[in-house]
């Protein structure tokens, strides 16, 4: 992966951020969360391209303890 991921801090290092986790089940026998970035303010979301830069993104936002929500 060529693309640093501080180029995406704005995602996580802003105390007051609108950006969130969106968690969601595919169906109801999943038993693991999945999460989509969400901007609560303007409720879009962040669309990557590369899966492998998208996943980084959740698993860094989950270590950062972004806020997760369940509904916009």
């Amino acid at each position: 992966m060529n693309t640093n991921l501080e180029e995406f801090s704005y995602l996580w290092n802003s105390p007051e951020s609108d950006w969130a986790l969106l968690q969601f089940n595919a169906s109801p026998s999943e038993k693991e969360p999945r999460y989509l970035i969400v901007n609560t303010k303007t409720k879009h979301a962040l669309l990557v391209s590369d899966d492998t830069l998208y996943q980084h993104l959740k698993e860094t936002m989950l270590e950062k303890r972004v806020r997760i929500v369940s509904g916009l």
